[in-house]
């Protein structure tokens, strides 16, 4: 196995020098509240009309509303509707379907009696920008693997890399309202084979989500050459021997936010590569902020070399899932590769992100 330094991540686009502001941002993220200047009441009104910047990484073009709801127990009171969003990212056109907003997506929660439910999926993280450019931009990161996106949320990551001819990918979250969004994206991209959501992941709170749309005011949808294989499936992080695995490459953005994230994330991310045909070797792509929670990242690299400082590590027993007790202990990273990037979001807010590039491998006597 090749254990030499991770190929750079995003080989045809400049990495511009984040400014004050820029780094600002990346340590608070913007409030997602509408202001008081909006003269439509619609908190993403001016996310609706095209417009041009100097030299954005992703410039969104329209966001209309389509002909399809996301219905819950309390939909009479407050209907979710549902828009489609058409982005440029890195020269490729991609399109996003998503609620008309998070705020919305507040109000659901708080009518359903969940008001600290987490609505951020609802919203395009600037992390999952900078990971979808990158993605088109070095598209043998992903061809012909089994990807999957962690914490998806819209899962413009999982449809960059279904656009760039991954063998298959699975979008993740916990939020079965985003795993919808995620595949509805994928369909308006044109990718054909797409399994829709089934049992309990397509009944929140009891109510049925409707099909998958087929129709999109952005434009034409024309068949995409990928025979990337699409599917869904809800994962809680803390519950790791329950998510699915074999896979080559993981995505994330945004997720080492906590100490308790951390250990979760590096129990999981581990679990998600055994039994994959390399014996157990990955590769995980984090975007996230430069500076934020830096001792998180710290303690997750610590955890990456070497898994058995994980709290309540134990490592599969027998190999039953490929990759064996001893298989899985000795895994490691052999290199780590950061770059940054700046992107801006729906509301045009521009954000240095941070893309690190962890390969895992198993190490000599480790299978």
């Amino acid at each position: 196995m090749a254990t030499g330094a991770a190929a750079p991540f995003a080989a045809r686009c400049a990495t511009p020098s984040p400014s004050t502001a820029n780094w600002r941002h990346a340590l608070h993220r913007p409030s997602r509240r509408p202001s008081s200047s909006s003269s439509s009441g619609i908190p993403r009104a001016a996310a609706r009309m095209a417009w041009e910047s100097a030299d954005p990484l992703v410039r969104y073009r329209t966001f209309e509303e389509i002909e399809t709801d996301l219905p819950h127990p309390m939909s009479d009171h407050v209907p979710m509707h549902m828009f489609a969003c058409e982005c440029d990212c890195d020269g490729v056109k991609v399109r996003l379907v998503l609620p008309e907003s998070e705020d919305l997506v507040v109000d659901v929660y708080s009518a359903l009696g969940k008001p600290n439910d987490d609505p951020h999926w609802a919203d395009l993280w600037h992390g999952s920008v900078a990971l979808a450019a990158a993605i088109f931009a070095n598209p043998d990161v992903v061809r012909g693997k089994r990807v999957v996106d962690l914490g998806c949320g819209l899962g413009l990551g999982g449809i960059a890399a279904a656009m760039c001819g991954a063998k298959e990918v699975v979008m993740t979250d916990r939020e079965e309202r985003a795993l919808w969004c995620s595949l509805a994206g994928c369909v308006a991209n044109g990718i054909e084979n797409v399994a829709p959501l089934t049992g309990e992941s397509n009944e929140p709170d009891g109510v049925p989500l409707p099909p998958l749309p087929t129709q999109f005011p952005c434009s034409d949808i024309r068949a995409h050459p990928s025979k990337c294989a699409v599917s869904a499936a809800k994962v809680d992080w803390f519950e790791p021997d329950a998510a699915p695995s074999g896979f080559d490459v993981v995505l994330a953005c945004d997720v080492l936010y906590t100490p308790e994230a951390v250990d979760a994330i590096a129990t999981l991310v581990l679990r998600l590569f055994d039994g994959n045909e390399r014996g157990g070797a990955g590769r995980f792509v984090l975007a996230d902020p430069p500076g934020r929670f830096p001792e998180n990242h710290a303690r997750f690299m610590a955890l990456m070399e070497d898994p058995t400082k994980i709290p309540g590590w134990i490592p599969p027993v027998g190999g039953s899932d490929g990759a064996g007790a001893q298989g899985r202990s000795g895994r490691g990273l052999v290199s780590v590769e950061t770059e940054l990037r700046e992107c801006v979001n729906l509301e045009e807010v521009t954000m240095a992100v941070k893309l690190s590039t962890y390969d895992v491998v198993v190490e000599a006597g480790g299978e």
